[in-house]
């Protein structure tokens, strides 16, 4: 009895292994995962404007100003 109780649970450990490891798109946590993606591609944008912003005013105060 016990050594069919062990080789049960072998075999439900090895069959847990085997299996693969869904797709975000399958589970529920897909909404939060495309919100993440989306809020870190705005991220990249608002970095974008922010650089090209320092740039801009990088050259006006090098350049002497808008004439003051």
């Amino acid at each position: 009895m016990r050594a069919i109780i062990i080789a049960l649970a072998v075999t439900a450990l090895l069959a847990a292994c085997g299996q693969q490891k869904k797709d975000v798109k399958d589970t529920v946590f897909a909404p939060q995962v495309k919100a993440l993606e989306k809020a870190r591609s705005v991220e990249g944008t608002l970095k974008q404007g922010a650089e090209k912003e320092r740039k801009e005013i990088g050259s006006s105060e090098e350049s002497g100003g808008a004439g003051y």
